[in-house]
């Protein structure tokens, strides 16, 4: 007998249609993915408090499911399942009095097909008139197998009778959602013509009470590519998204959904109940030991200091983390150094890290924005004029940082080679010698690649200075760094606010980590300071940010054929090693993986028959 289901007295709106009819979901759907930096996300959930947070979050629409309710209820997922309520009537109760009055985002409610009683027609229609936009099949045979899933198919209350519902749905202008989990039950959800299909790798793992799982990521990934090539060879406009198996956070996910071609990931368990289970047992021992909270507070303050001391860079991205012990490298050896990237990622900075981890007694750091061969080697007129002393003879034991390094003409670049090569360089003019003992860093805005192709620099000087070359990557291909360089910047803002209360709200997060910067650092840097500026309290919120236009309108764009070209010849230069591949154009990993996908490239060397 199923337990009584105590009503709260929230009042419930009746509704006459469904607050987003199928046309109109997909359009927003559709949008949504045509952004830059931006998949797809569900919430599985099935708490008014969780729909909320969600939704908060980011989140582009919600399932309301049994499952959710369960878990909010102690209960794993899989005792969804069984026949504990009458599932339709258990989901009605609560996703129509705590998540339709407050969503802001398409609701998908979770139908049952399983009881024979019940007519499909007359419970799309009970579903419509309460205000539900969309449909998704759970709970869904496809987690049975064996003999029972036979005799459920035999039955005529499986898969087949909910493909029978997600059509009904359709007829009745409702989107659609289908869960699966084999590559039959994807094409037939995709000739169905389901808007959604959610390949599901099984129940999720992690907490207390998850599913275990023998798929590694990779094989996850490798399992859904092939799934979702069969969808779109059926139904290309379909929405093909991920949930459960191995996928517990954000960067698994992002790892699962590049290599399969995901257009976006729900999450369940990994939504509500686990990070419910870890925040409710931190913050409840935190309760219970304050000293011990104030003492993790300071630890977290000392690690970010020591990050920011750490080489003068903020981050800890992937790339971040290579260029640190590329410092370490560079600054033990005497290489020249040559940093590329975009204007506003930093490199004066770099410059200025590999410099003091040298540590050299008595250098000095001297930067030179001119960079011409006279302000270099010096000058003396052909008349006999007064000769000019150039920055090599000023500081010969320096640092000295060149920058924009393709504006050298041909003969400075020759005789900046000399001075690489044997450390005398020439004055222009009368070719006076004298000795250099001190380190070139050199930099540059255009990739190393393009210096050596276009002939900004010559072969000769290129080749010295590849093995010095490091390349800072934009802030928009390291966007898990941006919460920490926020971090860095306020607490400056602090100091002039003198107030340690300044943050960011997720407001705010949500519309800086959707921007494409293309001012990099610098960029960053002024909005959270006119940002501080408009901010009266303690928060800085997404109303109190600049407008921020379209990072993509003026940006330059190569002709496709020819970046294909020049991406293909790299990989094949460094054997298809990415990271080296990446390095070698002057780009990031994550920005060089998006592009061979996007031109269709190999992601390892063809074997020859």
């Amino acid at each position: 007998m199923a337990d009584p289901i105590v009503h709260l007295g929230v009042h419930r709106p009746e509704f006459s249609a469904p607050v987003h009819a199928r046309a109109e979901i997909v359009a927003i759907l559709k949008a949504t993915l045509g952004k830059p930096n931006t998949t797809l996300v569900g919430a599985a959930i099935g708490t008014g408090m969780a729909a909320q947070a969600a939704s908060r979050g980011g989140a582009d629409f919600i399932l309301a499911l049994n499952a959710g309710r369960l878990r909010s209820m102690g209960a794993p997922s899989i005792f969804s399942l069984l026949a504990l309520r009458k599932s339709n009537d258990f989901v009605l109760d609560f996703a129509q009095s705590e998540i339709l009055p407050f969503a802001k985002v398409p609701v998908f409610f979770g139908a049952s097909a399983f009881d024979p009683r019940c007519s499909i027609e007359a419970e799309l229609q009970r579903i419509a008139d309460a205000g539900f936009g969309g449909i998704v099949n759970f709970p869904t045979s496809i987690f049975l197998d064996g003999r029972f899933r036979a005799d459920i198919e035999g039955a005529g209350l499986g898969f087949q009778r909910e493909l029978e519902m997600l059509r009904a749905a359709q007829r009745r202008n409702m989107a659609t959602l289908a869960y699966v989990r084999t590559v039959a039950e994807a094409q037939q959800a995709a000739i169905a013509g389901v808007d959604i299909i959610n390949l599901n790798l099984g129940w999720n793992v992690g907490g207390t009470v998850g599913s275990r799982t023998e798929l590694s990521l990779r094989q996850a990934a490798e399992y859904a590519k092939v799934i979702f090539r069969q969808i779109r060879a059926i139904s290309e406009g379909t929405f093909c998204v991920l949930e459960g198996g191995p996928i517990v956070s954000p960067d698994q996910m992002y790892e699962v959904s590049a290599l399969s071609r995901a257009d976006g990931y729900i999450g369940g368990s990994t939504i509500d109940r686990v990070p419910l289970e870890a925040s409710m047992e931190q913050i409840t021992s935190a309760f219970k030991s304050v000293g011990t909270l104030q003492k993790r507070i300071d630890e977290l303050e000392r690690q970010l200091e020591h990050v920011q001391r750490e080489y003068s860079i903020v981050g800890r991205s992937p790339s971040i983390q290579q260029i640190k012990q590329r410092i370490e490298k560079l600054a033990a050896s005497a290489l020249p150094v040559l940093i590329t990237g975009e204007a506003g990622t930093g490199k004066k900075l770099l410059a200025r890290a590999i410099h003091e981890a040298a540590r050299r007694p008595g250098s000095k750091l001297i930067s030179s924005e001119d960079a011409s061969g006279e302000s270099l080697f010096g000058f003396a007129p052909s008349d006999g004029g007064r000769k000019v002393l150039g920055l090599l003879q000023y500081h010969p034991k320096a640092t000295l940082l060149i920058e924009n390094i393709e504006s050298l003409c041909v003969d400075a670049q020759e005789r900046l080679i000399e001075v690489i090569e044997t450390g005398a360089y020439r004055r222009l003019g009368d070719n006076e010698r004298g000795r250099f003992e001190g380190r070139l860093i050199l930099t540059s805005t255009r990739p190393l690649f393009e210096l050596g192709s276009s002939g900004l620099l010559i072969p000769s000087l290129e080749s010295r200075l590849a093995p010095g070359h490091v390349f800072l990557p934009n802030l928009r291909d390291r966007l898990e760094d941006l919460p920490l360089l926020a971090e860095h910047f306020l607490q400056a803002l602090r100091k002039d606010r003198r107030s340690r209360k300044l943050s960011v709200d997720h407001s705010a997060y949500r519309v800086l980590m959707t921007y494409g910067w293309p001012e990099n650092i610098r960029e960053l840097r002024s909005v959270l300071e006119t940002a501080a500026i408009r901010c009266e309290g303690d928060w800085i919120k997404a109303e109190h940010l600049p407008p921020l236009g379209d990072a993509n309108a003026d940006a330059p764009h190569p002709h496709p054929g020819d970046e294909r070209e020049c991406i293909l010849d790299a990989l094949q230069r460094h054997r298809f090693r990415r990271g080296e591949a990446a390095r070698y154009l002057g780009i990031s990993r994550k920005t060089l993986y998006n592009k061979m996908r996007a031109y269709g490239l190999p992601l390892q060397p063809r074997e020859r028959s």
